[in-house]
């Protein structure tokens, strides 16, 4: 002992105090402490026996550097002050310790410990410190447990396997149970509890910055941070608080790591904010809860990018309306919010907005929207609602997954949108939607909502992908689904143009359409639609399906053009519509076509295919068709329903057409002619080629003119009159191509019109030419004009070719067998054989005629 020098006092591996032997006077213990009495000093210096680990002896020269302050209850704190010749200064009345610090020394370590339920730390400084708090437990009813001035950054550090806690009371007249001036960095791997009684758990008017440590806020009357910026990179925050749970006022928020959870339950706070700067979320994982009204998880009013971390999301806040003008604006709880650009890459993001988030948002943003990679999962289950818009007009709000006041674009990632509420969207842009990659996939069940306007109402629909600009698709998959309660569905709608040139698109709605009084006080009627355009719908690759099986539910519609194909542009398209026709008053009835515009439609390429239990393409102005390869089946179960194709105008100029109808296969009309009347509507019918396959009843029907001037056109109507093969009011020109029609003996069926051109046929026989028989026709030398098979039993035929000629013989067969070739036709082997070898065994020669020398429409009866 006499060798030993010093006295030394450990605690958590560090020297808390050291003092010359000779220099202590005596070492008591009671119950609570280790008393030393040092040399020449009236008061002991009393430490508590459980903040010391050890007592140790040495030789060895011992530097202090740490000051330690030790909370003893309502006793005086034990002060161990190594720089009190340095300019720092401490004094401690009971609980209450003050620091005045004038050193010019970074980060002095001071060493917080013990406990006082009237306790608090209250540091002036103009030097960055560092302050360990281990097992510190402080409560102070007047004000902050702890509080430090000056614009120093000052660093928290919690010492590892300790849990301190910091509480302020309801007199505390400053911001927070803990607050700086200057930044706050917290660190270490301890855990710290903060209650911020009066307002917020943490205020500066800096920033605060987590590097480590579990830091709890377990309540605040306020926020549970509150500065100007946050960041953090690792560690784990938990807030409880009634205000923001962090609060970056108007300084950027960046997030590299750690985790943050967080529960708030008052209307119109914020999970992550900040106001005027940007939001950066690279890493980390974010856990929200916010059950007010109007609430936001993560808010900023610039930039938010997010790329990478797992944020998930839970609201159900309902929305409010704030009188404002002459009506009201709306506000809605959302998961992430921004008034700038939101850019997500590499984030796993899971947002749920509940049935009680009437109108909420999962992503909703002020600018563009950037997603290029990622997967994204949001369900909203709020209804819409209508309101009174601040201009004083009738309005409506609905929830969407994803919406912007700008631009959506889409580049990768895979998003799976969820959308249960009325009127609800999956992607809504105020501007446009572009779609070059990624998987999306949009689920839709809630109704139609009809929100009071005028003298009626003014419906707001469920739909998947919705631009008030245009929708672009080039690249990945889109996937709508809307259930039947999903009624008047849209798949995809825009008010300006739908422009799909790649990927791989799927919509099934099977929603009803209804009817309803619209604004003006008229009968109206609704109904969903795969793809709904206001303005053109251009498809030129990709592949798209749809199924519409919903009452009146249409397939593609369009208030503009639709144009399908280019030259070098070969989509694939499967359009499918199975529902009921809607009567909507009097005779007037909505039904559900695949494919309908208010303007024309154009076919230039593709592999298409429109299946209908109604009518299959309309349009109010014309149709063209090019090329591609295009099958259209329009079959009903209600008499007198279901066009193939049907426009005022339409045009086969190429592409192989098969279009089967249970009414009119080809239907030329303007709609202004009374069926059964004969009269000119001067709707026309051009055929300049393809090979064009019709079956109906009647097959081709012009309530105006026919102009045949090519391609290969085969043609099959019924059996029974009065409905026909070819029927027309106004002039039928055969100037070119091949036409093979066959029909009923209708006393209405005439012949091609004398200003043809071409040399032509029309046979009138008196007996069935059977379904299971030929027609067969060819010259004196045996030349094959024609052998054709009739879908069903028929007796009047057309027949038009290049080959007929004037002043020519030749011999009409019934029956026979042909072997060979080839054969162009529908799927029950109906059609044109070509190219074989024809055998009049067992056929019968029903005439042996010759064409006229002058006239080029030869009629032929027997």
């Amino acid at each position: 002992m006499k060798a030993q020098q010093k006295v030394v006092i450990h605690n958590s591996g560090n020297t808390m105090y050291a003092s010359p032997i000779a220099s202590v006077d005596s070492i008591k213990l009671d119950n609570t402490y280790s008393k030393f009495k040092l040399s020449g000093q009236t008061n002991t210096l009393d430490i508590r026996k459980n903040v010391i680990d050890s007592l140790t002896f040495t030789n060895n020269a011992v530097n202090l550097d740490k000051i330690y302050i030790i909370y003893n209850g309502t006793d005086n704190a034990t002060i161990i002050n190594p720089y009190s010749a340095s300019g720092v200064t401490i004094t401690a009345t009971g609980g209450t310790v003050a620091v005045t610090s004038t050193s010019t020394t970074s980060n002095l370590e001071y060493n917080l410990l013990g406990a006082s339920t009237s306790g608090s730390l209250t540091m002036s400084s103009t030097s960055p410190a560092k302050f360990v708090l281990n097992n510190l437990n402080l409560t102070n009813a007047a004000g902050p447990a702890i509080i430090v001035t000056g614009a120093q950054t000052n660093t928290f550090s919690l010492q590892a396997g300790t849990t301190s806690s910091l509480t302020d009371g309801s007199t505390n007249t400053k911001n927070g149970a803990l607050q700086t001036d200057g930044k706050i960095i917290f660190t270490g791997t301890g855990n710290l509890n903060i209650n911020g009684v009066k307002k917020h758990g943490v205020s500066t008017s800096k920033d605060i910055e987590i590097q480590n440590g579990t830091i709890t806020i377990t309540g605040a009357a306020s926020d549970g941070l509150h500065s100007e910026g946050f960041t953090m990179s690792n560690g784990t925050l938990i807030i409880t608080a009634v205000g923001d749970a962090v609060d970056a006022g108007d300084a950027a928020v960046s997030i590299s790591g750690g985790s943050i959870t967080s529960t708030l339950a008052s209307p119109d706070v914020k999970g992550i904010k900040t106001g005027s700067n940007t939001i950066n979320i690279s890493s980390g994982t974010i856990n929200l809860i916010l059950t007010g009204a109007q609430s936001k998880a993560i808010s900023a009013k610039g930039n938010i990018t997010i790329s990478g971390g797992n944020i998930t999301a839970n609201l159900s806040g309902a929305a409010v309306l704030t009188a404002s003008g002459t009506g009201f604006d709306p506000s809605y709880s959302t998961a992430i919010k921004t008034d700038g650009v939101l850019t997500v890459s590499d984030a796993t993001i899971n947002l749920t907005l509940a049935s009680t988030a009437n109108g909420g948002k999962g992503i909703s943003t002020g600018k563009e929207i950037n997603i290029n990679s990622g997967s994204i999962t949001i369900s909203t289950a709020g209804n819409g609602a209508a309101y009174t818009n601040t201009t004083g007009v009738a309005d409506s709000y609905s929830s969407s997954a994803i919406s912007s006041d700008t631009d959506i674009n889409i580049l990768g990632g895979t998003l799976i949108l969820t959308n249960s509420g009325t009127a609800s969207k999956g992607i809504k842009a105020d501007g446009n939607v572009t779609i070059s990659g990624g998987n999306t996939t949009v689920n839709l069940s809630g109704a139609t909502l009809l929100n009071a306007s005028g003298s009626g109402f003014d419906p707001s629909y469920p739909t998947g992908i919705k631009a008030d600009g245009k929708v672009t698709i080039s690249s990945g998959t889109v996937t709508v689904t809307g259930t039947t309660t999903a009624t008047g569905t849209k798949g995809i709608s825009a008010d300006a143009d739908i422009e799909i040139s790649g990927g791989t698109i799927n919509i099934t709605t099977a929603g009803a359409g209804a009817k309803y009084t619209n604004a003006t006080g008229a009968t109206d009627s609704y109904s969903s639609a795969a793809i709904s355009g206001d303005a053109n719908v251009i498809i030129s690759g990709g592949s798209l399906t749809t199924n519409s099986s919903g009452i009146a539910g249409k397939g593609i519609k369009s208030d503009g053009q639709v144009t399908i194909g280019t030259a070098t542009g070969n989509p694939t398209l499967k359009i499918t519509t199975t529902g009921a026709r809607l009567l909507v008053s009097g005779t007037d009835y909505s039904h559900p076509k695949t494919l309908v515009a208010a303007k024309a439609i154009v076919i230039n390429n593709g592999n298409n295919t429109f299946t209908s239990t109604d009518d299959g393409i309309h349009s109010d102005v014309s149709v063209t068709i090019n090329g591609g390869t295009n099958t259209v089946s329009a079959i009903s179960a209600t008499s007198g329903v279901g066009e193939g194709v049907e426009a005022p105008l339409i045009t086969f100029a190429g592409g192989v057409n098969n279009i089967t109808a249970s009414n009119d296969g080809i239907n030329a009309t303007y709609g202004t002619v009374s069926g059964g009347t004969e009269g000119n509507d001067g709707s026309h019918l051009y055929i300049t080629g393809g090979i064009n396959i019709v079956t109906g009843s009647d097959a081709i029907d012009s309530n105006g003119n026919i102009t045949i001037s090519g391609g290969t056109t085969i043609v099959n109507g019924p059996t029974s009159q009065p409905e026909e093969g070819i029927d027309y009011n106004g002039t039928f020109l055969m100037n070119g191509g091949t036409l093979i029609s066959a029909g009923s003996n209708a006393n209405m069926t005439k012949a091609m019109g004398t200003a043809s051109s071409q040399v032509s046929m029309y046979i009138k026989s008196s007996a069935q030419l059977a379904a299971t028989s030929l027609l067969h026709i060819e010259n004196a030398a045996g030349t094959e004009m024609v052998t054709f098979k009739p879908k069903n039993a028929v007796y009047y035929f057309h027949f038009s070719s290049p080959n007929l000629a004037k002043s020519t013989q030749y011999k009409i067969y019934f029956g026979g067998s042909y072997t060979g070739g080839s054969f162009v036709g529908g799927a029950t082997a109906w059609g044109l054989y070509t190219g074989g070898t024809y055998s009049t065994t067992g056929a019968t020669l029903k005439s042996t005629t010759t064409t006229s020398a002058s006239a080029t429409v030869n009629t032929i009866s027997f």
